[in-house]
């Protein structure tokens, strides 16, 4: 049996005379699976907290859901986002990394020049493909990705 839980991590970039603030609603969480065999096992929670289709293994419940941040800024300078894996889980892999912001959908990071949340702020959803190499070992795990937005 494999259990995979994702911890988010966020960072803040704080220039000197504006302030970008990220408040974790929810992180990434994928449910607990059997592990496969004789192939990578493959979990897929996207952006709007759903599987995907690429999903391959025996879900054991069905606690998982999408990341969940709201932004803020203070001013109105365009925003650059980015989102990446740590890789500190062994043969554990986050792959097709997606971010929903503004009623739009990012796939290659980082991405700039985007629209400032303001004052009031705006969620943004972030789902991730997690493959499990067929030589992993089964247990917890604890994929860790990081998510940063700077103000340009």
């Amino acid at each position: 049996m494999m259990s995979i839980v994702l911890l988010g991590l966020t960072s803040l970039s704080l220039p000197a005379s504006a302030t970008v603030t990220i408040t974790e609603i929810q992180p990434l969480k994928y449910p607990s699976v059997i592990k496969n065999l004789t192939s990578s096992t493959t979990v897929t929670v996207n952006w709007k907290g759903k599987l995907g289709g690429s999903t391959n293994a025996t879900l054991l419940d069905n606690d998982y859901h999408q990341g969940r941040y709201l932004v803020t800024s203070d001013t109105s300078s365009p925003i650059t986002i980015n989102f990446f894996q740590l890789a500190n889980e062994a043969k554990i892999n986050l792959k097709t990394l997606r971010v929903r912001y503004k009623n739009k959908t990012y796939k290659g990071f980082p991405v700039s020049g985007l629209d400032n949340p303001g004052l009031n702020g705006e969620y943004l959803d972030i789902g991730a493909k997690m493959v499990a190499g067929k030589k992993s070992s089964e247990g917890q795990k604890y994929p860790q990705y990081t998510l940063t937005i700077e103000e340009q």
